[in-house]
This record gives C-alpha cells, structure tokens and sequence, in this order.
C-alpha cells in the first residue's frame, strides 16, 4: 500500500498536467481559412472558436456589412461591425475574431465576425476557378471565388448596382455586379458573352447568386444588342436539330399551344413543337408578365443549354422573351395512339390519344391547388397524365376501366420519369364509358358464376329429395313396427310425427326457395333477354348512348343475380359446416371502413352511413370473412327498408372481452308477427311489399354471430325503424 502511493500520486499529476495541455490545445485561435471551415459545426454553434486570419480582401458588399478575404487557397465572408471602416478590395488584412455558424440557402456554412482588423499593405488578387452552373449550386461553392462565362439574358439597374441573369453551358445563374460611379447600365447587353468573377452568396431578396464586386471582374467578351428580337429568325425544325452554342440566343415563331404552371411555354410550328421555358421578372417588384392565349401567334427567343453529363435538356429553350404577333384560331390536336406518343413521337406538341383508365389519383399542393395524376393504358403500354388545378377537379364521370379520350401537351421523359401527358384543363379527359373488352369479359365471368351456383343448386335440391326418400322409409319402417310391436305404438308415433313436422318443413321451405327464385331471378333475366334481342336485331341502328344503357342493364341485373347466388351459397356452407371461424389480428376501424364504403358503392349511395368507433377498438382477433356477412348484411338491409336519404348509424365500442356493434335505421321496421320467424331461411317480412330480397340476410348473419360466440339482438317498431345490436367476444385473451 505504501508502495502504490507514489504511483497514484504521479499519475494524478500527469492527468492534470494534460488536461491543461488540451485545455490550451482548445483554446489556440484557428489562423487558417481551411481550419475554420473545417470546424466543427455543433461545437461552433455552442461556442463560437478565436480565429486569427490573414489574407487578401477580394470584395466587399457595404449593403451587408460583409467583405470576402482568400488566403491563397480558400475564401471566407467576414462580418465587420458598423464601428468598423470597411477595408478596399486588394487590401492584405489581419483580422482578429471569431467562427459564425450560419444557415444561407438552407444549408450550415462557416463564417467569421471580426471584431478587429488591420490592414497591413496591398495584395494582387488570386486567381479564381473557372466553373459551371452546377457547381455554382454546390453548398462547398459557398462564399468562394469563382468565375464563370455565359450570354446575358436579362438585367436590370439600380445604381450603382448591376443584377444580371446569365446563361451559363447548363443553365441560367444570377449575378449581382458592383459598378462603382455608374449612373445608368452599359448598352448592347442583351445576349452579351461576359465573363464573370465573384464569390458565391446568398441574400433574401435574391436568393444565391455571384457577387461580382468591381468593374474588373465583369468582362464583356463579345458584345450584344438592345433587342434581341433583332436575332435572325429560325424555323422549329431547325431549332431542334440542335446544332447551336451553349448559350445561343435562338428567334423562333410558332402557335402557342399552351402553357403549364411552371411557366413552360409549348410551341408549334411547321412540323414539330418546342418547350421553352419563360423568363421570370429579375425585378422583384415588377408584377407584370408576358402572357399570351391559346392560339396566339408569337416570336420567342430563348437561349440553347446543354444538360448536365450529355443527358437531355427538358426544354428545348430557356429564358424566354414572348411576343404575340398576331391572334389566331384555337389549334387542333394531333391524333396519335399511346404507343407512338410513349416512343417519343410528338414530344411538346397537343395530342390526343385514347387508352382506358387504370388509376386516378387526386393529391393536394401548397397554396389549395390540386395535382391529379391518371394512369392510363393501350395494348400493354401506360402512361400517366397531369391535372394542375387551383382546387379538386370533379371528374366523378370517368370510372377505373373506363375508355378515355385524353388531350393534352406531351412533356419529354426525364432520367427519372417516363413522358407524360399534360391536361390544360378537366375538359381534357372524356370518358367513353366501360371498356368493350372489360364487358366481355365480366359478362363471360358472370355467366360461367351463374352456370355454377345452378349446378350447385340442382345437387342441393337432389340431396334434399334423397333425404325426404330416406324419411320416408323410416316412417313405413316404423309402421310396420307398430303392427308387429303393439307395446312401442306410442314411440313409433311420436317419431313418425316429428318426422311428419320435418318433411313438413323441408316441403315449406322447397316452396319458398322456388318462390324466391321465380320472383327474384324472373325480372333480371327478362331484363338481360330483352337487351340482347334488342341488341341482336337493332345494334347498328342503335345510338351510342342507348346502346351503352342496354350494356348497364345487363351488367346491373347480372351482378343482382350472383348477390343472390352469393347468399345462398354462403348459407349453404354454413349449413353444411364448411364454413368455421379462424381469428387473426384484425384492425376493426379499418374494415368497419371499407365495409361502409363496399356498401356505400352496392347501394349506389342510397342512404348515408355514418361509421363510429367509440373508443380504442385495437387488438381485436376476429374472421375477416365472417364479420365481412354480418355487417354487409346488415348496412344493406337498414339502407334497402329505409326511405332514400336517410341515415343509417354503424357504431362500435368495447365493453371488456366483447366487441358491441350497432346498426340503426329509420326505415319501414319490422312487424311483431314475423320476429319468431326471422332467422328462417326464405322467410321475408309482412311489410316488404316490392322491395327485393331473399329472405337469407338475417339467417346468414345470425350463423356467423353463432360461429364467432356472440350474441345477437333485435329491437325494432313499425314505422319507425330498427336497431340491431352485435355482440362478439373479440378481445379475449
């Protein structure tokens, strides 16, 4: 012990010792531009760092208080203080202060305020990277000093300060430039070829731009005029053989075809069609814009830029300036089937086309508009079409599978995107009802269900009479026992009674089935019967619209004949004991959901349904299938008894292990006399008058109550309407 205490003491003091060491470590200023960009940004925004920098100052910007100093490898925006005299461009300075983490554009750069600095003699200015338009919109662009060529495209002049909107190889940039002493702006800027020197920077009336501080660092390379509707004047096809300069100013005179909400102007003329995006106002408080209408004859002359590592620009020009010369007649869509458009024929030009919906989809933007997207195909090949609206389009006409006519601009595939269709309003989607080929292949699928649920039938109907056959041989069994065993006599009668009861009631309910059948499947099939002979005899003498209505009849009696078969089945399962209960996790509000919707849709929104889950309904475990029977059987019957426009309340609640459902109507209700006969197969209420119906809901649905373990109960007043409540135990553990 007495050995180990030296050592402990020793290294105590090492520790300590070192602590300091890294304590000054942290606190020596950083006295390189690279050090202080390198930074680390969480400790700088929780302490500023000291730095101690020396470097040239390459341009200052009094209107920010901000002047930008390079070390001969990097550059970095100082803020001086307003006690400060800002230093001269040229100038070698020294400056003492510290790291300022800030936010421009979005993006965390480093910065520095200076608290002090001297100026310590004159410095010529480095040499800056020549670099492109993207790069320019890097975040390591940032407050470096860069230059630049391109062709101007427009301007505008607030002494003494210069804002420039030039072209670049890949697209347009902003610069603003100094020009110490000028009253008015240099001429012949137009399409001028400059060469620009600054640093990167942000402001919030401009957004990023290139900072170009001094007269010497704008260079006009070549000159260029007052009116660039002075440029030679080209035809479309000629524009897009695209054999022309970065840069390029480019004259082109067409009719306006339209005009998307990203001010893309499309323009036909001769045998082809451009895309030119518009030139925004770099006055900002200039409000005004060109505009020109559909039809309208213009000249625009725009400038050629190449995409970014070869790929394809996605507009033809860019920076436009629009001029209408003349007014003309709407133009007319060129006809073009999918697939010629999808191979990239027709690009930028009014198009219509014909394919048969697949998908609609109806998003929200900022600002209350609205972007619906339709996903449309034609012999295998899709494509989707645009709908930019200021709220929701109301396209309640057109259906999934539904052929379309869509006329709208085409837009050029992108490296993420296949070409698209642009709408320029609803008007440019006309639906043309279902799809021939989706009618006839519903009506073979209808037809082959019905050929089914038949043969089902007939062998239920033959097993039914086996049974009567087999019944009564036990009855002429029992008769004969009776005669040789007169002691059983009073046995052999009581069974040969119930057995009486029950064939009874097989002979009861054979004749209600039949009477079911005959009176619910009689009208549809007169309906289908009498479409197709008129459609045999009269079809190419009928109109479009009657024939389309003769279509509808067919398809709405043929799908109410499989509801019925659907029933039947359904109860013939159960009775057969095919069908069980198999619980799995189930999300009660999301299927009570789409069980309203389902029912919303099959009763062609007769009565509104109002759905309420009162309460946490989650972890339920329960049989989808079952649960699908009871309610659909149950929303449906409260809307077929109760009067058009009614409510019906689908509501759900947990009280400990049970699920307690209820649906209440307001409809005709049901009489006290027919309650005991409710869950009897067939059997229809007193009241029901016209109103279709089978007679299997209830017993169907009082079978899955049966199979799930839950109760049923039925509360209901003539006239007045009905509640039925369900119990299930679906939280049990």
């Amino acid at each position: 012990m007495i050995c180990t205490l030296p050592r402990l003491i020793a290294a105590a003091l090492l520790l300590l010792v070192a602590g300091e060491l890294r304590g000054q470590d942290e606190d020596k200023p950083l006295t390189t531009i690279d050090e202080v960009l390198k930074y680390d940004a969480r400790a700088a925004e929780i302490k500023p760092h000291a730095v101690r920098l020396k470097g040239a100052v390459v341009g200052v910007s009094s209107l920010y208080s901000y002047f930008y100093m390079h070390d001969g490898r990097h550059a970095i925006a100082v803020r001086y203080t307003r006690k400060l005299a800002p230093p001269k461009q040229g100038d070698q300075v020294e400056i003492v202060g510290e790291t300022s983490l800030q936010s421009p554009d979005g993006q965390q750069i480093m910065r520095v305020v200076a608290l002090d600095f001297t100026v310590t003699g004159t410095a010529e200015l480095p040499q800056a990277k020549m670099v492109e338009h993207e790069e320019l919109l890097t975040a390591s662009a940032m407050d470096q000093w860069h230059s630049c060529e391109g062709r101007i495209t427009d301007w505008h002049f607030n002494a003494p300060d210069l804002l420039l909107r030039v072209v670049l190889r890949e697209g347009p940039f902003d610069a603003l430039v100094t020009l110490p002493g000028a009253t008015e702006a240099p001429a012949q800027l137009m399409g001028a070829r400059v060469r620009l020197t600054g640093a990167v920077t942000f402001t919030p009336a401009l957004g990023r731009v290139l900072f170009v501080p001094d007269t010497k660092q704008f260079e006009v390379l070549d000159h260029g005029v007052d009116d660039l509707f002075n440029t030679p004047l080209l035809s479309v096809p000629q524009v897009l053989e695209r054999g022309f300069d970065a840069g390029e100013a480019l004259r082109v005179r067409g009719v306006v075809l339209g005009r998307t909400p990203d001010d893309v102007l499309h323009l036909r003329g001769g045998n082809g069609a451009l895309r030119i995006r518009l030139r925004q106002p770099l006055n900002r408080t200039d409000k005004s814009r060109e505009t020109a209408a559909i039809g309208d004859e213009v000249e625009v002359v725009g400038f050629h830029v190449e995409a970014p590592g070869g790929s394809q620009p996605t507009c033809d020009l860019y920076e436009g300036h629009l001029r209408v010369i003349g007014k003309g007649v709407e133009p007319k869509p060129l006809i073009a089937p999918l697939s010629d458009i999808v191979a990239g024929a027709h690009t930028s030009d009014f198009v219509e086309t014909l394919g048969h919906l697949i998908t609609l989809q109806q998003v929200p933007l900022e600002h209350g508009d609205w972007r619906t997207t339709i996903l449309i195909e034609s012999n295998g090949v899709t494509l989707p079409v645009v709908l930019h609206t200021h709220s929701r389009a109301s396209l309640n006409t057109i259906k999934p599978d539904d052929d379309l006519i869509i006329r709208g601009l085409v837009e050029p595939a992108t490296e993420v995107d296949q070409c698209q269709i642009h709408l320029l309003g609803p008007e440019g989607v006309k639906s043309l009802g279902l799809s021939f080929m989706v009618r006839k292949r519903q009506l073979w699928l209808w037809a082959g269900s019905i050929l089914v649920v038949v043969l089902i039938f007939s062998g239920w109907i033959a097993a039914l009479r086996k049974s009567n056959r087999v019944k009564t041989e036990v009855a002429a069994l029992l008769e004969h026992r009776v005669a040789e065993r007169t002691l059983e006599l009073s046995k052999a009668q009581a069974e040969l009674t119930r057995a009486l009861d029950h064939e009874r009631e097989l002979g009861e309910l054979k004749s209600r089935f039949v009477t079911m059948v005959s009176h619910e499947f009689r009208t549809p099939l007169g309906i289908i019967m009498s479409a197709i002979e008129l459609m045999r005899h009269y079809d190419d003498r009928l109109p479009k619209e009657q024939l389309n209505e003769l279509q509808e009849d067919i398809f709405s009696a043929t799908r109410h004949m499989a509801g019925l078969m659907e029933q039947v089945l359904v109860l013939g399962r159960v009775e057969a004991g095919k069908l069980g209960c198999k619980t799995t996790p189930c999300d009660l509000d999301i299927l009570a959901g789409k069980l309203t919707d389902e029912s919303l849709s099959a009763t062609n929104r007769r009565c509104v349904v109002n759905w309420q889950a009162e309460g946490d309904m989650s972890g339920a475990r329960a049989d989808e299938a079952l649960l699908r029977h009871i309610f659909s059987n149950l929303i449906t019957n409260a809307v077929k008894y109760s009067p058009e426009g009614s409510t019906v309340e689908f509501t759900a609640r947990r009280e400990g292990e049970d699920a307690v459902f209820k649906v209440v109507d307001h409809g005709i209700g049901i009489p006290e006399t027919d309650r005991e006969h409710l869950f009897e197969a067939f059997h229809r209420c007193s009241n029901v008058g016209e109103i279709p119906g089978t007679g299997l809901g209830l017993v169907i649905v009082k079978r899955c109550v049966d199979l799930h373990g839950g109760s049923l109960r039925i509360d209901s007043t003539v006239g007045q309407g009905t509640t039925i409540t369900v119990r299930l135990p679906l939280f049990a553990v």
